[in-house]
């Protein structure tokens, strides 16, 4: 089984991935991470020298590369679930959207180096944020919600244990 984690940046998929992947026994992988292994260059980089749709592409390897995996907690790109190819591969994963609010989103991104981040104002941001949660939830299995990472670990863990 692989658990996919979505929702914005800077919702906590990572931190949240790395409790839940104690908890479960699994292993814990990122795709942006996973990308700038096998590309050797930062996602700010990949941006800068060959833009976002290629960036997108390297995401639908990443998740290709993952899918078949077992005990995997696998924290996704914030705009990985926005590609319809990429909703194919996740339906083969046990997708939770972790709905965390805006603001406690901006809070975490504002001062990093993310491309889009530096790209876009607080409101555009703001905006980018509300035109993804759709796209968050129609791939979603499962929603957790809060600012308690050990707990919403515990409500998936929880929910996996009764599933499986």
């Amino acid at each position: 089984m692989v658990i996919a984690l979505c929702g914005y940046m800077g919702s906590g998929k990572t931190s949240l991935g790395k409790i839940l992947a104690k908890k479960l026994n699994f292993e814990f992988f990122d795709t942006d991470d996973y990308i700038e292994q096998t590309q050797n260059k930062s996602i700010p980089q990949i941006f800068d020298s060959y833009g976002e749709k290629y960036f997108r592409e390297l995401e639908y390897t990443a998740i290709k590369h993952f899918e078949k995996e077992n005990n995997i907690i696998l924290s996704l790109g914030g705009g990985l679930p926005i590609q319809d190819k990429n909703k194919e591969v996740l339906k083969n994963m046990f997708v939770v959207y972790i709905d965390s609010p805006f603001e406690h989103c901006y809070d975490r991104i504002k001062e990093t180096d993310r491309p889009i981040v530096k790209q876009k104002t607080k409101l555009q941001l703001n905006s980018h944020y509300n035109d993804r949660i759709a796209h968050y939830k129609q791939v979603a299995d499962f929603v957790v919600n809060g600012d308690d990472l050990e707990e919403m670990a515990e409500q998936i863990a929880k929910f996996v244990k009764e599933k499986i």
